[in-house]
């Protein structure tokens, strides 16, 4: 009965809010690269298979499914790093644990640029943006089929100069395990998130997308192979639906490879960026993990290649 209840509370608030798109839309769209080089390996297809500190992110339900304690870390910089001599740097902290039913989690995600110069040509200047997580989930067992339900509370926190920001947004995630078969739906920031920058010029309010994710993933041969696939939806964007496919391999338990597409926007149009990506288990309770972005839509001054490294810890 507490589960149903939590699932009719969460489709209140999915389906509460909605309005046209505001000036100031697509804040964070630094968020939406995605955590983990191991979700990020298999094309971002991780909405039914997040698991430990990644679920924070990927869907808050999924903490409820183990009640091992894991960290995980992750760094990582997009498109070579910068453009023109600027950096750009993305990076995540995340612990997760569970007892009995219940199962959470607390992360920290951040995103740094530096060396932005002046349009005048004298000096530059650095902008910074962290996102801090604290999930919650429950599960509950009925029969063959295991049901959990998780939320997120998130805090935005953004400087630049002598301006900063501070706003709050709410994730919540539903993940029913069928065995073999995994369904699942994350819904990341309700209602858009909403916030406003103080000791600036003009103050302005920014808005952070709702973005819905909806994801299936399988396993096969006691899960030495695993398939994934994401649609995410924006529904004020210009191109509503984002489609990401994954595969995983573990021909041995220490070893697994990665591979995935997705399908982003551009302009008017989408391109397809390709994904690999490898994990090693050198030691039971130690998992490093690697990914790597082909993206075809090369640009003046910008790589077009990125590297995602990632650590996890059991303890």
């Amino acid at each position: 009965m507490r589960l149903i209840t939590l699932i009719t509370l969460m489709a209140f608030a999915c389906t509460a809010f909605s309005a046209e798109a505001p000036p100031g839309m697509n804040a964070a769209s630094q968020l939406r690269f995605g955590i983990g080089a191991r979700a990020l390996g298999m094309g971002s297809a991780f909405t039914a298979i997040a698991a430990g500190p990644l679920g924070i992110y990927w869907n808050p339900a999924a903490l409820a499914r183990t009640d091992v304690v894991s960290f995980t870390g992750m760094y990582t910089e997009p498109f070579g790093g910068g453009i023109e001599g600027i950096g750009y740097s993305l990076q995540f902290l995340g612990l997760s644990g569970g007892f009995k039913d219940l199962g959470y989690g607390i992360g920290w995600f951040n995103s740094h640029v530096s060396d932005i110069p002046w349009t005048d040509g004298g000096g530059s200047f650095d902008y910074d943006s962290s996102i801090y997580f604290l999930s919650l989930a429950l599960k509950e067992a009925k029969e063959s089929v295991l049901v959990s339900v998780g939320g997120t509370l998130k805090v935005y926190r953004d400087s630049m100069l002598t301006g900063s920001a501070l706003g709050f947004g709410f994730d919540v995630g539903v993940l029913v395990d069928l065995g073999n078969f995994l369904i699942a739906y994350c819904s990341q920031d309700v209602g858009r998130t909403k916030y406003r920058w103080q000791g600036t010029g003009q103050e302005p309010v920014v808005f952070v997308p709702w973005i819905h994710r909806i994801g299936i993933a399988f396993s096969l041969f006691e899960e030495m192979f695993r398939g994934a696939a994401d649609l995410a939806i924006d529904p004020e964007a210009l191109l509503p639906l984002l489609w990401r496919l994954g595969l995983e391999f573990s021909p041995v338990e220490w070893l697994a490879l990665r591979g995935g597409l997705r399908l982003d926007p551009f302009a008017e149009s989408y391109h397809t960026v390709f994904t690999l990506g490898i994990g090693v288990s050198p030691w039971e309770k130690l998992s490093l993990d690697y990914a790597f972005l082909i993206n075809p839509l090369p640009a003046e001054g910008l790589s077009t290649n990125t590297h995602v490294f990632s650590v996890t810890i059991e303890f």
